[in-house]
């Protein structure tokens, strides 16, 4: 249950950082069934990736106050695993969400990103 709701909680959340009540018309909900592989420390999952497939992490994104995505890869750029960490008061839990594998480009970094303008209500 815990797993499942986290797993709403990360589906919903990138929607509730746009505006939720006005969503583009070709945007729609799917729900999805997930089983997640989750670990009570985040050192744990480090160590176990780390030992088992020479992933570490390379990139961290705090969504919330509880909640923190930690991109992983190894060394050659062959495996990746994108991890969910939840802080709480007294425990934490962390989640591989997504994991696999390529031919050297599981992460790569756009060194020259372009951020576009923010429209508003009056540039419509």
């Amino acid at each position: 249950m815990k797993s499942l709701l986290l797993a709403i909680a990360l589906i919903s959340t990138p929607l509730l950082a746009a505006d939720p009540d006005k969503p583009p018309e070709d945007m729609y909900q799917k729900p999805v069934r997930l089983l997640l592989n989750c670990f009570d420390s985040i050192m744990r999952l480090v160590d176990i990736l780390g030992d088992n497939w020479g992933e570490t992490p390379l990139l961290m994104s705090k969504m919330s106050d509880v909640s923190t995505i930690i991109v992983f890869s190894n060394k050659d750029k062959t495996t990746s695993t994108f991890v969910v960490n939840k802080t709480y008061k007294d425990s934490e839990e962390a989640c591989i969400m997504w994991s696999g594998e390529s031919d050297g480009l599981s992460f790569s970094l756009n060194g020259s990103p372009v951020f576009p303008v923010i429209k508003d209500e009056t540039d419509t």
